[in-house]
């Protein structure tokens, strides 16, 4: 029997998400070509989890014919799953969702639609129309309305971008087979690596409010400080890799340098 290629790929990177991830992955199952009226795909990229997400994906799965588990012992980060699973993914179309079911699969459906117009789709939690489902605590609000003004400070093409690190995206195979070589973060600053780079190329990106269920058990390893510093560290990264002084600043001593910090540093 001739294997229909998947129209849509749905990526979603777990780390130590055994108590979340089971609802998440079976609302998706349950919905996907009824719901997105395409043929889809769902790949569940474990990424050096410690506890047993492994094992109730697989159980999951196991019902399932278009789901995939990859499993990586090592820790990756968000960024670093999602580039992996980007070596498996068969869609025309391509989105990736956090584990904790944040986003409902309708939710999704309205980004992917938008893909017949734009190259990149942005879920967001802070326009006009968006919906919190559930207030986020201080500490991380601040965090993130933090990172989103640095990071319009020292990339001029984010200006008009008011949620950078949302997680639902929604973009076109075409797009990453361009970009992909631009990929530099492997953590949580991938998304700003995805959204700068694909507007330094020209693609059309669009920022949709969205209804956001914020989920407790956030799994941020090391704690708010690390993570916010290791994602500030990022941005510095990626601007000097972006600044017309690449040449000089850019060293190869910079890049070992940065290489290290980063295999310390996953988050």
């Amino acid at each position: 029997m001739l294997e229909i290629k998947p129209q849509l790929s749905v990526v979603i990177p777990a780390y130590n998400e055994a108590e979340r991830i089971e609802t998440t992955l079976s609302n998706l199952i349950s919905a996907d070509n009824r719901l997105f009226n395409r043929t889809c795909e769902v790949l569940i990229v474990m990424d050096g989890c410690t506890d047993n997400t492994p094992q109730v994906v697989k159980e999951i799965i196991n019902q399932c014919k278009n789901a995939t588990a990859l499993v990586f012992p090592q820790r990756l980060g968000k960024g670093g799953a999602i580039m992996q699973a980007l070596n498996y993914t068969r869609g025309d179309v391509i989105a990736f969702i956090d584990a904790d079911g944040s986003i409902s699969p309708s939710e999704l459906r309205r980004l992917i639609e938008l893909t017949d117009l734009y190259d990149l789709v942005i879920g967001s939690r802070y326009q006009k129309n968006s919906k919190l489902e559930r207030n986020r605590s201080f500490k991380r609000t601040m965090m993130s309305r933090a990172f989103n003004v640095v990071a319009k400070l020292m990339f001029w093409r984010l200006r008009g971008i008011r949620d950078t690190q949302c997680g639902v995206k929604v973009f076109s195979k075409h797009l990453i087979d361009t970009i992909r070589n631009d990929f530099l973060i492997t953590g949580f600053g991938f998304d700003v690596n995805l959204i700068y780079s694909s507007l330094s190329f020209g693609y059309r990106v669009k920022e949709v409010g969205i209804k956001w269920m914020d989920r407790k058990g956030s799994k941020l390893s090391g704690g708010l400080l690390k993570h916010g510093f290791v994602m500030f560290c990022s941005l510095l990264r990626l601007r000097l890799y972006y600044s017309r002084f690449r040449k000089i600043l850019y060293s190869k001593l910079f890049e070992v340098l940065s290489r290290a910090f980063y295999s310390w540093s996953k988050i």
